[in-house]
């Protein structure tokens, strides 16, 4: 009897919210928000995990931290599904977010490693790579930083295009703005 409820209860969802193949952020929110759709956070995930995992890796050095972060982000979305004003603005949100818990863990993993007392394992690799590639991973956090002091208004339309890879057009619809604008 409570598996024939559960399958009913799927197919009330599927009927009332289709798949979420091609929905927007907005519908996808809605949808988690609403029945806690997994195939609907699966949906954010897959869109935005990509921008997440950047962020993340520019921050970070090390690849436990950076999945620490990477899930932490996706723990806090689950939490704050709620609260995100403008469901169009997802992907900026997200952005943030993971910014935010990467320079913490950051911090954390820096005030771990001083109570320790050990050598950084990290800093050599870093140390051993070739200096372009030490100044692109330096420009990548400060632009990350950089963006995160922007009004949303400016930072949402960057993240969409630069970061996530939206064409202008697509960003001005995801934004419900001209593409001028």
């Amino acid at each position: 009897m409570k598996r024939a409820s559960e399958e009913a209860r799927r197919i009330d969802r599927l009927m009332r919210w289709g798949t979420a193949t091609g929905e927007d952020d907005g519908r996808l929110l809605e949808r988690f928000r609403h029945d806690r759709d997994e195939s609907a956070f699966a949906a954010l995930v897959d869109r935005h995990g990509p921008m997440v995992l950047g962020v993340c890796r520019r921050i970070l050095r090390d690849d436990r931290d950076v999945e620490d972060a990477f899930q932490a982000t996706f723990l806090i979305l689950v939490r704050r599904a709620g609260t995100i004003r403008g469901a169009d603005r997802v992907g900026p949100w997200i952005h943030g977010v993971a910014h935010r818990v990467a320079v913490r863990a950051r911090a954390d993993a820096a005030r771990r490693h001083a109570r320790e007392g050990g050598d950084l394992d990290a800093e050599p690799a870093v140390a051993a790579a070739p200096s372009s590639t030490v100044e692109r991973s330096e420009s990548r956090s400060i632009l990350d930083e950089e963006l995160g002091r922007l009004p949303e208004r400016l930072r949402a339309p960057l993240i969409l295009c630069h970061l996530e890879g939206l064409t202008h057009e697509q960003a001005a619809t995801r934004l419900q703005q001209p593409v001028g604008t």
